[in-house]
């Protein structure tokens, strides 16, 4: 809700008074003066869609249970 408030005041408008997300791009680009452009995630410091800020490592669960383990 609050973001909602928060891009409400920044562009001077209602979200009601809209119904899909083009609408608010276009909203958007007026106020901006360029058309949106889509960027790759990776390597800019933002958090993905997935949630994680962390970058995700790989790990041989396998191979690290018997090092724990000592097989």
């Amino acid at each position: 809700m609050d973001e909602t408030v928060i891009f409400e005041r920044k562009y001077g408008v209602n979200m009601n008074d809209f119904s899909t997300t083009e609408e608010v791009d276009k909203i958007i680009e007026e106020k901006i003066g360029r058309k949106l452009q889509i960027i790759k995630l990776e390597d800019h410091g933002i958090v993905h869609s997935r949630g994680g800020i962390f970058k995700l490592r790989k790990y041989d669960i396998d191979r690290r249970f018997d090092e724990t383990i000592k097989i």
